[in-house]
């Protein structure tokens, strides 16, 4: 891993991109913890039914020897024990990859009920999520319609497509999760042809050229597909909304790293070093303000552009 290089990545937790020195890292700070979290209780799961397999043992082997216990009168779900699943399936709630099964479990172990009552009091919650297919099919091609033409509402766009559609967040998030798992990453696209897309791409913006016809003729290139180039796009116009924080470029700052942009997007190939950290060496902004200009730059020129 070179120093100072930074690679741009679509989180596998939310979608969204963000920047690391590590190519193989799939999840974003903001998603870092959660999983984490997922993980550990996992983790405490299985060491929790581990202790209890542990602990029933020798009680097995007593009872075995004993007269079979009498059965059980059955449980059935009143509204008291209903409240208390929804009660404890509250911290589930936004764990949008945990799946069902497991969530069950836990708390048809925690309150030492069967699953199938968990089950049959959350089956409402479950069949929000069971959407027609018709509205999976209207979700992708909202979201399709977005990519394409590098559009991000200012609620986001699963939100709002959840809002239009008048269903919930889970929903989308989890239907555009399985979609993208059938497309081709953007990760799989090498340096050489990420450069080629972009010069390719200001090329087509000065000739008021339709960027369809660019990733059509990208795709054929790389050997991808049209949405793998129109990802890319999207890729590097995304961010700006997490870069409040960092100082605009004055006038004079903004001068030299567009000049040195346009000398990037002018060569044949990439240059070694990252384009942020390059260009940073090159006229002494930071690499954060760097990669505010370049997108605020990328942004005002597709709002210029008519197709």
């Amino acid at each position: 891993m070179n120093k100072g290089l930074n690679f741009r990545i679509e989180c596998g937790e939310c979608g969204r991109t963000f920047l690391s020195p590590d190519r193989k890292k799939n999840i974003c700070p903001r998603c870092v913890e959660k999983v984490a979290e997922r993980e550990e209780w996992r983790k405490k799961e299985k060491a929790r039914e581990a202790l209890e397999k542990k602990r029933e043992e020798p009680k097995k082997q007593a009872v075995s020897k004993a007269s079979p216990p009498a059965p059980k009168p059955p449980v059935f779900l009143t509204d008291e024990i209903k409240e208390r699943i929804f009660n404890e399936f509250e911290p589930y709630r936004h764990q949008e990859a945990l799946p069902w099964r497991e969530i069950h479990r836990a708390i048809a172990k925690n309150m030492k009920i069967a699953k199938s009552l968990v089950g049959e009091a959350l089956k409402d919650e479950r069949k929000k999520l069971d959407i027609p297919k018709e509205t999976r099919q209207e979700i992708i091609r909202r979201y399709h319609e977005y990519v394409v033409r590098i559009e991000r509402p200012s609620k986001g766009r699963r939100k709002t497509i959840a809002g239009d559609l008048g269903i919930t967040y889970r929903a989308v998030v989890v239907t555009l999760r399985n979609w993208k798992k059938e497309q081709l990453p953007v990760k799989d696209l090498n340096r050489e042809q990420r450069f080629r897309i972009e010069k390719s791409y200001f090329q087509a913006l000065e000739a008021r050229r339709p960027l369809a016809d660019l990733a059509q003729e990208m795709a054929r290139a790389t050997g991808g597909s049209p949405l793998q180039i129109f990802r890319f796009l999207d890729l590097i116009h995304d961010g700006i909304e997490r870069l409040k924080k960092v100082p605009d470029a004055t006038f004079e700052e903004r001068k030299v790293v567009l000049s040195a942009y346009a000398e990037y997007l002018a060569a044949d190939s990439p240059p070694e070093p990252f384009l942020h950290n390059l260009i940073a060496a090159q006229t002494g902004v930071t690499p954060q303000t760097v990669h505010k200009t370049l997108l605020q730059y990328r942004l005002d020129r597709l709002r210029e552009a008519v197709f």
